[in-house]
């Protein structure tokens, strides 16, 4: 028999509609239109003065956790940009064109998919080794995929710091929506 749910650690993330922030004054509404914690953040001096705007708010028993956001320019004289698709990466450093290839990454996840296939079929018989085995293939699968990930950025990087470059990415906020 399942036990019901516990609470280990009483957190909240305090959404942005419910504070508001002027004047170095964070007010957090309470109750609606009734009842506000007011911290003035001059008071304490870890927080940076030239920051742009309040991030987020996480409240937990014996703490307020604020992060601030400041828009910062770039200092760099060149520029590399980049373009993430399916089966690689195109950057630009410099004026050129350069394919950096993620067809590795197709049979790595391929073998996977046919192993936990495999291991599905074993479900009806034995549920237990088979949520194992499927545990450990999705670990593997994301550790090879997580290390050639690392060698690829990290090789780009060096790249980028030969030629003294920084990096532009491509936007990828809402992207589902644009589709």
């Amino acid at each position: 028999m399942k036990e019901p749910p516990k609470i280990t650690k009483r957190t909240v993330y305090i959404k942005s509609t419910l504070f508001s922030f002027k004047d170095c004054i964070l007010r957090i509404s309470l109750e609606p239109s009734k009842l506000y914690l007011k911290v003035d953040l001059r008071r304490y001096n870890w927080i940076p003065k030239d920051f742009d705007r309040v991030g987020g708010l996480i409240l937990t028993e014996k703490e307020l956790i604020i992060s601030v956001k400041k828009s910062v320019e770039p200092k760099a004289d060149r520029w590399a940009s980049f373009d993430v698709n399916l089966m690689n990466v195109t950057s630009s450093i410099n004026g050129e064109i350069k394919r950096y290839d993620l067809k590795e990454l197709y049979p790595i996840h391929r073998g996977y998919e046919v192993k936990r296939q495999r291991v599905q079929k074993l479900s009806k018989f034995k549920s237990k080794t088979s949520r194992r085995l499927l545990a450990k293939y999705s670990g593997r699968e994301k550790n090879r995929v997580k290390a050639f990930m690392d060698k690829l950025t990290i090789g780009i990087v060096r790249e980028l710091e030969e030629v003294r470059s920084e990096a532009i990415l491509e936007d990828l906020k809402n992207i589902k929506e644009n589709f």
